[in-house]
């Protein structure tokens, strides 16, 4: 219930392929392949017939500002970013 998949359902197409930039350049930025999760549901979710009329900026926004939390606390982990040996 919590990972997401209800939320895309509100976004317009053009949101949905906000998201999915996000998550590719989230992914290049930062080397986790877990971001190509969330890009492979956002590509499934461009292509359904599922899609409402009115745009969500604030889920979009909120949509885009936890995956790059997400990010910076992965990159913050020992071992990744300013965590490195």
């Amino acid at each position: 219930m919590l990972d997401g998949g209800q939320a895309i359902l509100v976004l317009n197409k053009f949101e949905r392929i906000t998201l999915l930039t996000s998550c590719l350049a989230l992914a290049l930025l930062l080397r986790e392949g877990v971001f190509l999760l969330v890009a492979a549901g956002a590509v499934y979710r461009l292509f359904t017939k599922d899609v409402p009329a009115d745009p969500s900026r604030v889920t979009t926004a909120c949509f885009v500002g936890v995956l790059a939390c997400l990010g910076a606390l992965m990159w913050l982990m020992p071992g990744q970013g300013f965590g490195e040996p």
